[in-house]
């Protein structure tokens, strides 16, 4: 036996060389192999790793750009909204204002025309209880409740109201409310009516009403009292010729048209000249421009022998204007033209 394990150290002992050779050989080889796996296993893995990288760059990227997007976007998105709401708000102020001045000048404006209409209105009445009921009517607008009183024996009687309000039926000349308005109809130093309103109300526009009355009421008294004398003129008054011509005939009826058409247009747009003429007297004076010149309008439209005939536009004055009382066209009046 031991003579066997003698000659197997001596087997090896020989081999060792070729074998060690071999064995350096192999594990060089395996070595080899083992970098150039490790080395491409690496390479691969190494790209496998840059390509992950970059994809989830390319995802952080884009969550990046998606997320700043959105957020300014948002951003963007309410900066809009609250400037059109800060734009729309100031621009409804704005109409809102501009409205409420628009309807506070027309208000001023209708309240003015009202005003510039009294004397006109009062002056028309045929009656003082019609006036009475025109002064409610264009008062009304400035009192939440309105009341006119007439004089009797025993105080100042209710004689109508307006809007919402309670008024007692009899009151005294001497009433006093700090909160109410009241003023007294005075007529040639009579007491002959009273007005008493509710508030809110708008006194200096009742002051105004309340004179304009007290005016009428003294104006109408005394026409009562002097009546003025009326020439009356109609359009029956004129009396053609049998000899006329049916065309004559249209020619007549055509220059008292044209008469009528003019001096209404005065009357129209000269209500307030016109009444304060008839009233003292002297509506020529006043309205000579017009009257002037709707004369000269007048001959150029009728026929010289339609006006040497007769002088329409003269008898349209003073029925119109003159209320068929020549003597309110004045002392300046010139008189018929028949030329």
């Amino acid at each position: 036996m031991e003579l066997k394990i003698q000659a197997l150290d001596r087997l090896l002992d020989a081999l060792s060389p070729a074998l060690s050779a071999e064995l350096d050989r192999v594990v060089r080889e395996n070595t080899e192999a083992l970098e150039e796996n490790f080395k491409a296993r690496l390479e691969t893995a190494v790209r496998d790793a840059e390509a992950s990288t970059r994809e989830r760059a390319a995802g952080e990227l884009n969550r990046a750009v998606a997320e700043a997007t959105e957020t300014t976007r948002k951003e963007v998105t309410e900066e809009l909204e609250r400037k059109f709401a800060e734009h729309l708000a100031e621009t409804t102020t704005q109409l809102q204002t501009e409205a409420a001045e628009r309807i506070q000048l027309q208000e001023q404006l209708e309240q003015w025309k009202t005003f510039a209409d009294t004397p006109r209105q009062f002056a028309e009445s045929a009656s003082q209880p019609e006036m009475l009921a025109r002064f409610l009517h264009l008062a009304q607008p400035f009192a939440k409740g309105l009341a006119v009183y007439v004089s009797k024996s025993d105080g100042l009687a209710l004689w109508k109201s307006r809007g919402k309000a309670a008024f007692p039926e009899i009151i005294s000349q001497e009433t006093t409310d700090p909160e109410s308005y009241f003023r007294t109809i005075v007529v040639r130093g009579k007491t002959v009516a009273a007005v008493s309103a509710v508030p809110p109300f708008k006194p200096e526009a009742l002051d105004f009403f309340g004179g304009s009355l007290e005016r009428a009421i003294e104006i109408f008294g005394l026409k009562l009292k002097n009546p003025v004398p009326k020439t009356a003129i109609s359009e029956k008054t004129i009396a053609l010729p049998a000899e006329l011509s049916a065309d004559d005939h249209k020619a007549h009826a055509e220059a008292r048209r044209t008469a009528r058409l003019l001096v209404s247009e005065i009357k129209l747009y000269h209500e307030r000249e016109l009444e304060s003429g008839r009233q003292n007297g002297d509506i020529y004076r006043r309205l000579q421009k017009q009257i002037d010149s709707g004369r000269e309008t007048y001959k150029n439209r009728v026929p010289g022998g339609v006006r040497g005939y007769h002088d329409y536009f003269h008898e349209e004055l003073v029925r119109i204007l003159g209320e068929n009382d020549p003597s309110r066209l004045g002392p300046t009046y010139p008189g018929p033209i028949n030329s």
